[in-house]
């Protein structure tokens, strides 16, 4: 069953819109507890659901009678969280937000709480190729600082200071016309049928069934950036110097559609001219007039099963920062999807914008270029490269030699990483 899963996402990946679509829908969608309370976005409400209430622990247990919360709880809540957590200074109230009138505002306000919030933003990227939807949803410092403290006192293991995002993933069940219809993907990689997801490009708006017996509430994004609402969708991959001419490589289906295309090189941006592309292959090569010292030589021996590589790029565009982002993990196999023989095998992570990024060993050199992953949600470590030695003769044949390394010697972290960040750009595209 999982073949023939991995076999309709890989035909989804070369037969549909073909693009990955970047959007950042920053306050459009709220928790799923308040879906219930509301029906439109505003900014008010999102500001007003997505709070918490921190407040000193000594003077609001003496007078949060005073003030209602008693009523609102039919436990005496506060108390019992009082008695546990001692050592805790303060009380955070977080899903109170929609049942105090206003007057308890200012009352809270009296006793030096503090008004936080929970997210700072949303975002979603919505991958054509690998059907996926993923929601990011980035905390707040604040929040963050006192999830970190209440689990510590709990003695759970969760380091919540690092975990700064929180993802969720639908897969897409259909794409056309602009609309985009997907069904949430547990963690146990089961899907909930009755909770889709339906997302509105060109109408700027999001459908959520939240499981309820309720129909579908629709969410319009009034107040949203976006990089792909108008006509035109933006594109974005990654792509990596092959020498100090500016030339470079990526994939075919980064860069498919682009009227021009443009990378992101020491925070400016640059044109970049389209020289050859390989549709079979999946390689592109770009021409930029930027003169880069630090480029990527080619593995002499290209790669062996059970290699070390690191896989550099973008994934989710630019959405998480503009640091490049680099993974590790081994060659599984040394044949790709269906034994491609052009491919290999790797388990290390490739997501949504890692596409057309390198691939090295532990000597920095270029062993394959990032291409493809199975969908996630049914397979685990399953992702693909296009071998340097096929890249190698795409590029012998317009007459451009790659440099090959002559001897091999395993570099430093220092070094892996100064070539990583100084020979991989960003690149992106308007596409129609």
């Amino acid at each position: 069953m999982k073949k023939i899963l991995a076999i309709i996402f890989l035909s989804l990946s070369w037969c549909t819109f073909g693009h990955t679509q970047f959007i950042e829908f920053e306050k459009c969608l709220p928790t799923a507890g308040a879906a219930f309370v509301f029906k439109s976005w505003s900014e008010s409400e999102w500001n007003k659901y997505n709070t918490f209430v921190k407040v000193s622990k000594d003077p609001f247990l003496k007078n949060y009678k005073s003030i209602g919360l008693d009523k609102i709880y039919k436990k005496d809540y506060i108390s019992i969280f009082a008695e546990e957590y001692p050592e805790l200074n303060y009380i955070a109230l977080e899903h109170t937000d929609y049942h105090y009138p206003e007057k308890f505002r200012s009352k809270l306000i009296s006793l030096n709480a503090e008004f936080l919030q929970k997210s700072e933003k949303s975002i979603y990227s919505i991958d054509t190729n690998s059907g996926t939807i993923t929601h990011i949803r980035i905390n707040s410092e604040p929040y963050l600082e006192f999830l970190n403290d209440y689990y510590k006192k709990k003695g759970r293991i969760y380091d919540f200071m690092r975990k700064k995002t929180k993802t969720t993933k639908w897969i897409i069940d259909s794409y056309a016309g602009g609309i985009i219809h997907g069904f949430r993907i547990y963690e146990t990689g089961s899907i909930a049928k009755d909770s889709p997801i339906t997302i509105d490009i060109k109408n700027q708006s999001i459908s959520y069934n939240f499981g309820s017996d309720d129909e579908s509430t629709t969410y319009v994004c009034k107040n949203l950036t976006s990089n792909s609402l108008d006509e035109t969708s933006v594109v974005s991959g990654t792509a990596f110097f092959i020498n100090s001419s500016g030339n470079l490589l990526t994939n075919n289906h980064v860069i498919e559609g682009c009227e021009l295309s443009k990378v992101s090189y020491n925070n400016k941006d640059y044109n970049a001219k389209l020289i050859a592309t390989d549709k079979k292959l999946d390689l592109a090569l770009l021409k930029t007039n930027i003169r880069s010292s630090t480029f990527f030589s080619f593995s002499k021996g290209g790669a062996n099963k059970l290699n070390k590589i690191y896989v550099a790029g973008f994934p989710l565009g630019k959405g998480l920062s503009d640091d490049l982002k680099i993974s590790s993990g081994i060659v599984s196999a040394l044949k790709g999807f269906e034994d491609n023989s052009n491919e290999i095998q790797i388990d290390a992570p490739i997501n949504p914008g890692n596409s057309g990024g390198p691939i090295i060993n532990e000597s920095g050199e270029l062993v394959a270029i990032a291409v493809s992953g199975l969908a996630k949600d049914q397979t685990e470590g399953i992702n693909f490269g296009i071998k340097s030695s096929a890249a190698e003769s795409f590029l012998n044949s317009n007459k451009i030699k790659p440099k090959k390394s002559l001897y091999s010697r395993k570099l430093n972290n220092d070094k892996l990483l100064d070539i990583l960040e100084k020979g991989t750009v960003y690149t992106y595209c308007n596409s129609q």
